[in-house]
Formats: C-alpha cells, structure tokens, sequence
C-alpha cells in the first residue's frame, strides 16, 4: 500500500499475531530450530485447513517443513552474493530476488528471463564511476518500466543517485490521457457542508504531511467524512485529540436514528496507510464480517513459488450497526488501503462509487524478515519496495495497476474547480437524495 508503514491484510495480521504462539507450539512438533519464515508459512496452512475444516495432520507439516528446507537452500543459492562487489553483481542479487519475490508473475506480461539475457551483459560492463552508476540506475528503470505492481519503487543509497526513484506505475499513468496530479479537496470541500463541521490536524505523520480529518453533514441530511491518510486507530491509542473528537462526531452519527439518509467517504488523494484502519474504520461501516477478496504469497520456492490463496476479510463491530447507503468519492490517487475499504464495503452492501478509476495498488508491503516474498535490499546499493501478497477480488480479478472503476464517472474537472465547483461530490450528493 501506498505508505512507508509496513501494512498487511487481515488474515495476515493473524500471522503476525499468533507469533509468540507458534515460537512455543511448534518445538513440540519439531525438536530443530525454526525460523519465523517458516512459522509464517505454517500459519498459512493451518489458516488454510480451518478455513476448508479439514483437519491438519503431522504429515501435512512434516512436507511443508521438507519443501521449505529446499526453499532455503534454493534462496542461499540465489543469494550467494551477500555483498555486491561489482554491478554484474548487483545484477545477480537483483534478478534472483525478483524471480523468487515478486508476487505478480503470474499476470505480468515483462518476460523476466529476457530480462535476464539482454541486461546481464550491461551489467558486465559497468564500473563504479559516476557516470555508469547512472547508467545501472537507467538499465533498472528500462528493466521495470512495465511492471504492473503499484507499490514497486527502486531508492538508492549512494550518490550521484540518492535523489532518483524509480517508479513504474505513476511513470506510466503520467502518460495517460486525462492524468492531474494530486489535488488537496478540502478547500472547496468545507463550502458545501453545515455550519459546525469539523476539521482538524492530528499528530501523526507520514510522507511529511500530518494526519488530517473533516468531517460533517451536508443539508442535514448526509453524512460527511474525509482524512488525508488512514492512521485512525493509531491516533486513538495515541489519544490525539483533536482526531479522536472528529471520530467519536462521526461514529456517534452511525447508531444515530434521524435525518441521516446517507453516508459519504472521500478517499480522493488517499494513499492508504494503517491496515488497522480496516477493521477500524470499515469494520464499523460493515453490517457483519465479510470476505472480500483473496490473498497469497510465495514459498520462496522461485518464479512460480505461490502458497494457496486465502480469505481476505474484515471484521465487523458490534457495537455499530450502519443501514446507510454509501457513496465513496475516488481519483486517481485514491491507492492502497482505500482500495481494500471499497472493496469491502462493496462486498457487503449496495455501496456506491463516485470520482475516477482508482489507482490500483492492492497488494501490501510488509516486513521483508516476515515473508519469502516482498521488500528487499541489494547490497548497499538499493532498496526495492514491492507487495509481499498478491491480491484478487471475490470473482477472481487482479487489479493491480488496473484499479476499481467507479459505478458513476465524474472525471477530474479543473474549470469546474477553479470556480470552486466540486462536481464529484455534487454528484454524490444528486445520487444519495434519489434514493
């Protein structure tokens, strides 16, 4: 997701969850020394096995413990490179955690075997001046440009490059008809609602800005709710007031009978963030515990090492019970975590999407020591940030770089804008009080 914070999806939260668990349960199966990739791996599969009841057998352990002793061997193999000391070196360690990491293989159209076969020799030939550090930094954006990951960036370490990053998706989307880059909406936002909205500045920060809600109601009868970037639960436990008294206005308005006839979420210019925001936040906008989608990571095992697929699910508060219809706003930026909470709420109830196709970023980051798939580093040269899960919707659509299309189109309008017109949240407004 779209954030610096490590993120993952629920069913993975469990993972990291039941850590302390399995560093006690496990020994009592195996008398060998496990490591917490392997622990994870595990808690795949007895995930898996609860989800179809069926029941989990010493032998159905005994082989995942075989199979990954070879995945080990084979990523030591892979990897014997520990510190780069030349860029065909640097080559090596790249392409090999790519082939064995890289979640999106299976739908990627960039063939990573020519990749091989053509820049392989490049690499050979480059020394560590300054000018073939800028050429090893143009060969990787050239290598990757087609890479449909949302998340996938490329920083590096040393200069002359420490200010270049690589970025493949919002490379591409700048070519597109149609694209503007990201738009703050609060200020022609605020006119449209009530007299005693609220709007506030939190402590948090990410991406330099801190964290940032408003919320309010709009003719009295819809219910207004945006924030700059989901660290909502964070800011909670923080007890950072000024968000915590926009939440409690909100939150207090969905168990609220009266003029509410709608509710209205603006994810635009939303990266995502905090994955404990889904439950969180969306948790209380469900109606009960949903499935929405489904998730998987790599044994490690190579190209095509997949683990089974998942649920992907959110859980839903008790202690709230929304019957409002929702009407989601989306641009072109609204990524990540946003993606995963319309895809929920759309899994659950008639909501509603209002804006542009969203940014298509779907797969999480998480802690590269956690996973056999995900973030990782070359050396000292660079760092790669790419999804540690695959992700798919309920009928079994990748959307990685593709987005979500909205149910109503209402395309960025600078004209409209500049006269202080927000035709998006018009939009939103017309479809709410039709119903």
């Amino acid at each position: 997701m779209l954030s610096n914070g490590y993120l993952s999806y629920p069913t993975l939260n469990t993972v990291i969850t039941f850590k302390s668990l399995l560093s006690t349960n496990l020994h009592h199966w195996f008398p060998f020394d496990l490591n917490f990739q392997f622990k994870s791996l595990v808690i795949v599969v007895l995930m898996q096995t609860s989800l179809n009841r069926n029941p989990l057998t010493f032998m159905h352990i005994l082989c995942l413990a075989i199979l990954f002793s070879f995945s080990s061997c084979q990523k030591k193999n892979a990897e014997m490179v520990a510190d780069p000391k030349s860029f065909k070196d640097i080559f090596d360690v790249f392409w090999h955690k790519m082939d064995n990491q890289y979640v999106y293989w299976d739908t990627e159209e960039t063939n990573w075997d020519a990749i091989y076969t053509q820049y392989r020799p490049l690499f050979e030939n480059l020394s560590f001046s300054d000018p073939d550090r800028k050429k090893a930094a143009f060969y990787f954006r050239q290598m990757t440009s087609e890479l449909e990951d949302g998340h996938y960036r490329i920083t590096f370490n040393n200069k002359p490059l420490l200010d270049s990053i690589i970025n493949p998706s919002i490379a591409r989307k700048s070519l597109e008809p149609g694209f503007h880059a990201p738009y703050n909406y609060s200020d022609i936002v605020t006119p449209y609602l009530d007299k005693g909205y609220y709007t506030a500045k939190g402590s948090i920060i990410n991406d330099n800005a801190l964290i940032s809600l408003t919320t309010g109601t709009i003719k009295q009868n819809l219910l207004y709710f945006n924030c700059n970037f989901f660290s909502l639960n964070q800011s909670q436990k923080a007890g950072d007031a000024a968000i915590v008294q926009g939440l409690t206005f909100f939150f207090s308005k969905l168990n609220t009978s009266g003029k509410i006839q709608g509710i209205i979420i603006d994810l635009r210019n939303n990266y995502g963030g905090d994955i404990g925001d889904l439950n969180y936040f969306a948790g209380k906008l469900v109606t009960a515990d949903i499935t929405f989608g489904y998730i998987r990571s790599k044994s490690g095992l190579g190209h095509n090492g997949y683990l089974p697929w998942i649920e992907a699910k959110v859980k839903h508060d008790p202690l709230y019970q929304n019957q409002y219809p929702i009407v989601i706003l989306t641009d072109s930026f609204t990524a990540s975590l946003c993606e995963t909470i319309i895809l929920a709420l759309k899994a659950d109830h008639a909501c509603t999407v209002v804006g542009e196709v969203t940014y298509g970023a779907t797969g999480p980051l998480s802690d590269p020591n956690i996973f056999n798939s995900g973030s990782f580093d070359v050396g000292a040269f660079m760092k790669v940030e790419t999804s540690a899960v695959e992700f798919k919707t309920l009928d079994n659509q990748v959307i990685e770089s593709k987005g979500i299309k909205p149910d109503v189109l209402v395309p960025f309008n600078i004209p409209a804008i500049s006269q202080g017109k927000d035709l998006q949240l018009e939009a939103a407004i017309r479809f709410l009080n039709s119903k």
